[in-house]
């Protein structure tokens, strides 16, 4: 029995689906792994610039230390804490302000409290180390200090 062009273009609309279902699960597949990739390179990097962070505390511990010195070492530590700045920025990465807003437990880490005098309840009245963002999402807390 030979095949009947209804047949035959029977067949050929079933593998013409066959190879549109693999061409959209291709398309899926390379769509996933682009995203993994890029997933899993700002995680490498978010794992590289967490403890440069760490760097950049003590350089700013040691500029407010020497804040009213003026000598050649003190100003190349300045200028390699901006280059660090400058760098992260680039990333997207930049220092968020914390001194006076509202606490806020997504961006903050209460690490002491005091009363609360001259700033309203609950306002941040000292950073003691500084909050990163990246892009729009947190990269690291700020410890704060919380008027009670």
């Amino acid at each position: 029995m030979e095949p009947t062009i209804e047949n035959l273009e029977q067949e050929l609309k079933s593998e013409h689906d066959l190879y549109l279902r693999a061409l959209a699960d291709f398309d899926n597949y390379r769509r996933r792994t682009d995203r993994e990739r890029a997933q899993f390179g700002r995680e490498a990097l978010r794992r590289f610039i967490l403890p440069l962070l760490d760097v950049i505390d003590d350089l700013e511990r040691l500029l407010t230390f020497a804040e009213t010195k003026t000598s050649p070492f003190v100003d190349r530590i300045r200028g390699v804490h901006r280059k660090l700045l400058k760098l992260l920025e680039v990333e997207g990465i930049r220092p968020f302000q914390s001194i006076g807003r509202p606490f806020d437990p997504a961006f903050h880490e209460a690490v002491a409290t005091e009363p609360a005098g001259e700033h309203p309840p609950g306002a941040i009245v000292q950073e003691v180390r500084r909050g990163y963002s990246w892009d729009d999402e947190v990269l690291r807390t700020a410890s704060v200090v919380v008027a009670v």
